[in-house]
């Protein structure tokens, strides 16, 4: 018997590996000479970088780098050094997640921290990068990313623009043939579930840049900025950059990488399910079992169970998923690939302690599970040998 376990990490207990782990370890107390493959999933979200480095066998690496606000930190990215792929969540330089709330303040704030990451990266000579965007505390349309690699923008009178993003609605005309030159032969992936465009009602600043601290006065003056910056490197390579999915994702950011490294954006867990090869391991699976923390109505919208049991529905293949909550509008999913969705929670006690057993409780509804798999796969067997 053939076992693909392709989780995604248990928020807050247990990361992908982990989990599928513990599902391997249950499913051979069942099947003793089952074969299981384990494979660390994400859907380009926090944990991306974890589960990719864990699967595709890599390591970490540490970078020195700047926050949004331009203070010291360390970045980690993951390198898998026999394929040559650097992978990166830009939230590790510019997320939000490390700016309190009171310090919030998207004038000052800057990707200037993603580029230094990237020159970094670029020094190592890769293949392949894989970029995971989201999370981020900035709204300046990747301007002080590409400033770091070596983009220059001038305004009418000739004279450099400061690296902040409302300067950005004085700039004249864009220099940057360099950094295109230089990432030309690199395949620069973005693990993107955001399908915006730069500017407009329903671009980065309308749509994200509220939670970064943009006040209601001022949204319409930071889109005028993206918008003007957009129209700039549209008109300087020839392509419509800005109104390109993704193109509004992490700030704008997403415009930088597609206008300026010739990034292409993908749903992240497509990104994941191409990077780790799962559809080969799929397809001649007898079972696949995946999960992660929740599981509900918004499952559907790209999240990682979702994009494994797509797969397995391609081949026919059945799937159990595990989710410490099911919640509502799970049931819809049965029509959609899933063959059975369990929750781990066992007991009524309050979330911490739950979260405590996280990972015991996971193996315990997994052995639940596959008995009851087991039980089934015995009665098929007795009910055709009495016809």
């Amino acid at each position: 018997m053939k076992i693909v376990i392709a989780p995604d990490s248990f928020k807050e207990t247990m990361s992908a590996k982990t989990a599928a782990a513990t599902v391997a370890e249950a499913a051979r107390a069942v099947w003793p000479h089952a074969e299981c493959t384990e494979v660390p999933m994400a859907d380009g979200g926090e944990g991306t970088t974890q589960s990719l480095v864990d699967a595709l066998g890599g390591e970490f690496l540490s970078i020195e780098t700047l926050d949004a606000l331009g203070r010291p930190r360390a970045a980690r990215i993951g390198w898998v050094a026999d394929t040559r792929i650097a992978i990166f969540e830009v939230a590790e330089a510019i997320g939000i997640e490390h700016i309190s709330p009171e310090e919030r303040n998207p004038r000052a704030s800057s990707t200037r921290g993603v580029g230094i990451v990237l020159r970094e990266i670029l020094a190592l000579h890769p293949q392949k990068v894989i970029i995971g965007l989201g999370g981020s505390a900035t709204n300046d349309g990747g301007w002080g990313m590409a400033y770091e690699l070596g983009v220059r923008l001038f305004n009418e009178q000739g004279a450099e623009i400061p690296v902040e993003p409302l300067a950005l609605e004085k700039a004249h005309h864009l220099e940057g043939d360099a950094i295109r030159a230089a990432w030309r032969h690199v395949e620069v992936i973005l693990a993107c579930d955001v399908n915006n465009p730069l500017a407009g009602a329903q671009g980065a600043t309308f749509t994200f840049g509220p939670q970064k601290g943009v006040t209601p006065e001022e949204l319409p003056v930071f889109d005028s900025a993206l918008s003007h910056y957009g129209h700039i490197l549209d008109e300087t390579y020839g392509e419509k950059f800005s109104e390109m999915p993704g193109a509004g994702a992490a700030g704008g950011l997403g415009v930088s990488f597609i206008a300026l490294l010739g990034a292409k954006a993908q749903p992240g867990v497509d990104v994941v399910i191409t990077s780790v090869g799962l559809e080969s391991l799929v397809a001649d699976a007898d079972l696949v079992v995946t999960g992660e923390g929740k599981i509900d109505h918004q499952t559907a919208h790209g999240k990682t169970p979702w994009g494994v049991a797509q797969l397995a529905k391609k081949y026919g293949v059945p799937v159990v998923a595990f989710a410490g909550i099911v919640g509502e509008g799970s049931e819809e999913l049965y029509p959609q690939g899933f063959s059975a969705i369990v929750s781990t929670v066992r007991e009524v006690a309050p979330l911490e302690q739950i979260l405590k057993k996280a990972q015991p409780s996971l193996r315990a509804a997994a052995t639940t599970a596959f008995q009851l798999l087991n039980t089934g796969m015995s009665l098929g067997g007795t009910a055709n040998a009495t016809r």
